[in-house]
């Protein structure tokens, strides 16, 4: 038997010369049809798709966009994508720009604020019209500086600042809620756990607001326990915050990956949650609902904040003012964080 045949490949790219003819029409009107489709009627539109699906046109979206200034793709740029919210926010984004003809080239910085500039630059230099971007400290960042220089016009995702466009959740204020609530289950001593603060200026004022809730509430002073990563716990560091006598009976992580590694190692130990310790996390990623129990969380809406950081950064390219928003969070009680004395574990439900 001899080889299979190979589709052969078109003699020729299609011009738009030939998609007139066939189609009946002017090569203006098969212009517009890509351009400017809403100027066309929906029959006379049809029948160029038709025609230029037939024969394997492709418009040269490159070379209108140097012509137009515009290249029609925007930057990405995020810590990481083994955290699901910034995967989430990546979708939210790739779906807001590519329904408004808009690509999305990616980056990732793992927390590492050379990379964020070296990644910042390698965008700027393939031509990108905006950037979306998370950055470790959104003050004095070296990052932020070089984008105003260069006149890139962008929007922060999840921090933020008070001299640059940005979409998040109030991180303060979500954080004094959820000490809040574990205030209203009884708890009086609670620890805040994160990774390195200079590294994230959400957990940053995520222990700002449960500080300020501790001290407004009359609570023992919200103690900070540093691990080594944003995401993974030491067992070590849980082991010796709970030999003191002053141990916390709650632990409200920076990030829900967190809170789930902070339980691993918690089984790891013999200690039971939340019979013996309460723990919380934040951001309301969708495995948390799977854990057993359901995990004790401050969900923040990543998606959207993905679609509004683009909505925002391409009205921004059309001409509008730099904006700022802050969605709505909310406290999504599970059963690793009950009241004192319960072990009862509650359904997963959300309040706002």
């Amino acid at each position: 038997m001899g080889e299979p045949a190979v589709a052969a490949k078109p003699s020729h790219r299609p011009s738009i010369l030939e998609i007139a003819r066939k189609a009946g029409v002017s090569p203006a009107t098969v212009s517009r049809a890509f351009n400017r489709p809403e100027l066309l009627r929906p029959e006379t539109r049809a029948r160029i798709d038709a025609v230029a699906q037939r024969s394997g046109f492709r418009p040269n979206r490159v070379g209108r966009s140097l012509r137009a200034g515009r290249t029609r793709t925007i930057g990405l740029l995020l810590p990481t994508l083994a955290n699901p919210v910034f995967a989430d926010c990546f979708e939210g984004a790739e779906q807001h720009a590519r329904a408004a003809g808009y690509s999305v080239m990616m980056g990732i910085t793992g927390y590492d604020p050379s990379v964020e500039s070296e990644s910042v630059q390698a965008l700027i230099d393939h031509q990108i019209d905006g950037l979306i971007l998370t950055v470790g400290n959104p003050a004095r960042n070296a990052t932020l500086r070089a984008l105003d220089a260069a006149g890139m016009p962008h929007i922060l995702a999840y921090n933020e600042s008070g001299s640059h466009p940005f979409v998040s959740v109030d991180n303060k204020a979500a954080a004094h809620e959820m000490v809040a609530r574990l205030a209203a289950l009884g708890h009086r001593r609670i620890a805040f756990v994160s990774g390195p603060l200079p590294a994230s200026d959400r957990a940053r004022r995520r222990l700002q607001g449960a500080q300020a809730c501790a001290q407004a509430l009359g609570l023992a002073p919200v103690a900070h326990l540093a691990m080594p990563a944003h995401t993974e716990s030491s067992a070590p560091l849980l082991r010796d915050v709970l030999a003191r006598p002053d141990a916390p009976s709650a632990l409200f992580c920076s990030n829900d990956l967190l809170a789930a590694s902070v339980i691993a190692q918690l089984a790891a130990l013999r200690v039971r949650v939340p019979d013996d310790i309460a723990v919380c996390g934040f951001d309301g990623v969708s495995i948390g609902a799977l854990m057993v129990p359901p995990l004790t969380t401050v969900e923040q809406p990543s998606r959207q904040i993905g679609a509004t950081a683009c909505a925002l950064l391409l009205a921004r390219l059309g001409g509008d003012a730099p904006a700022s928003v802050r969605l709505p969070h909310r406290i999504v009680d599970g059963g690793t964080a009950t009241a004192v004395g319960s072990s009862v574990p509650s359904t997963r439900k959300r309040s706002s």
